[in-house]
């Protein structure tokens, strides 16, 4: 073919209203006309290698496969997508072989069948993002599908209204205006059931609420005719969304700037995201009910474990916990190679105390030693519990027997400040305290009882001793 006849062709082809790539097996160069060349945002005016097609990804209609360019000139593709930033564009690909070397392929945009594929591409989209949704992002991804439907139904508006939880109003929750179009999301919130009477007759009744013309609603639409003029609509869509066969709201579209007769095509697609949308929400509804059982059975749990494992009057741990503890510190300090102390303590001539002041009195005395205890058990792993009667026993990791001695020390003065009147004790005017001090270095084969035995005989000695001291088992 001569220069002069390709020169003529190709202008031809420029004048063509279709994208044309034409490829020249002998120099592997192609050319593309200027349709082609806005089609797949191509600047270059010269022919070029198959590379500057690198940043485009095609995929064949029929099974979504990734294909080139290339590909296109070897192959019976006939309908391809090429990939947007929005929604792909669905092209048929039409081919034909000018001579031996060069062929030709032509890309026309397919009308017909593209904003059905947009509209189940969305849909797709939809209805995965909705699938495992999260409470956290709920509300963007339906408004992403509240715009998807206004604008693929030409509406002016859509929005979603919910019951509120008396089941006698409704809130719109979601909303969705086209460029120029008023919000009225803000205004409609609690509307009242009663207000829309013809609406919810027709809506509960069918489950559907369409009109072409609002001009055209009957007298006894009087009140909502004058809702939906106030808003400046004429023509407005609306399905509702069901739970266990009960209306708990509605999906709509309104048009305000021309009257819209809505197609079976419309219906079908806000009956589709209504129900996408719907079973999102029933998923979010359910999520809380089982995160709410989840949250109460955790707490009823606590509960359970706190009455199991603290004694009723004095609010610390109880004897139960204490053995429990005692034996999981020793093993763990014959772990690490830690020593473990044991103080056992006890309330000097408590029951001289309970005789003369009552046991309510003594009770709050428990209440107050008890505190002081456990506000000096700071650490992880101090436990201060009661062991039984007026007696109590302080678990300390991790601490030898001159630190055990200090901590004992501590408890005394404690004790002291609270300055609880026992006029009745031999040895002060006040409550005291006798304790029993035991440190151990355990390893496997240490028992619990032989640390209470040994911090009981040291307690045995204190109180022999004349109370109101702090004896170490030695």
């Amino acid at each position: 073919m001569s220069h002069d006849s390709n020169n003529t062709i190709w202008q031809v082809f420029n004048l063509i209203n279709l994208a044309v790539i034409v490829y020249d097996n002998k120099t592997h160069n192609y050319i593309l006309n200027q349709h082609a060349k806005t089609l797949l945002n191509i600047n270059s005016d010269d022919a070029f290698s198959s590379d500057v097609f690198n940043n485009i990804t095609l995929r064949d209609f029929n099974d979504d496969t990734v294909v080139t360019v290339e590909q296109l000139f070897t192959s019976t593709i006939t309908a391809v997508l090429l990939e947007c930033e929005f929604t792909p564009q669905l092209l048929n690909v039409n081919h034909s072989i000018i001579d031996d070397s060069v062929s030709m392929i032509t890309l026309e945009q397919d009308h017909s069948h593209a904003e059905q594929y947009n509209f189940d591409h969305i849909i797709s989209k939809i209805s995965t993002k909705l699938i495992d949704i999260q409470n956290d992002n709920i509300n963007q991804q339906i408004n992403f599908a509240l715009k998807a439907i206004g604008t693929v139904c030409k509406a002016d508006r859509s929005y979603l209204f919910e019951f509120n939880t008396d089941s006698e109003t409704l809130t719109n929750t979601h909303e969705w205006v086209n460029t120029g179009i008023t919000a009225y999301k803000d205004r409609l919130q609690n509307v009242p059931k009663a207000e829309l009477p013809y609406f919810f007759d027709v809506m509960n009744l069918t489950h559907l609420f369409k009109v072409n013309d609002v001009a055209q609603l009957p007298p006894e639409a009087n009140s909502e005719k004058a809702e939906f003029e106030a808003q400046s609509i004429q023509s407005v869509l609306c399905v509702g969304l069901r739970f266990d066969k009960e209306l708990v709201g509605f999906i709509g579209c309104d048009c305000v700037n021309t009257k819209r007769h809505w197609s079976k095509i419309d219906l079908i697609r806000i009956k589709l995201v209504g129900e996408i949308i719907n079973n999102a929400l029933k998923n979010i509804n359910y999520k809380k009910k089982l995160q709410l059982a989840q949250e109460q059975l955790i707490n009823a749990n606590t509960k359970l474990n706190k009455l199991a494992n603290t004694d009723a009057l004095t609010d610390i741990a109880n004897r139960r916990f204490f053995d429990t503890s005692l034996k999981s510190e020793i093993k763990r300090s014959a772990r690490q190679h830690q020593p473990i102390s044991l103080i056992m303590c006890d309330i000097d001539f408590f029951k001289r105390y309970n005789d003369n002041y009552g046991h309510h009195k003594g009770d709050e005395t428990l209440k107050h030693v008890a505190r002081a205890l456990k506000s000096l058990c700071k650490r992880e792993g101090d436990i201060a519990a009661r062991y039984g009667g007026e007696e109590f026993a302080i678990i300390l990791p991790a601490t030898n027997i001159e630190q055990c001695h200090k901590f004992a020390l501590l408890i005394e003065q404690k004790i002291k400040a609270l300055n609880i009147t026992h006029e009745f004790s031999p040895i002060a005017p006040y409550i005291t305290l006798s304790f029993g001090c035991f440190c151990s270095y355990p390893n496997a084969d240490t028992h619990t009882e032989t640390l209470i035995k040994s911090a009981d005989i040291a307690l045995y000695k204190a109180k022999k001793a004349g109370r109101n001291q702090i004896c170490i088992f030695e």
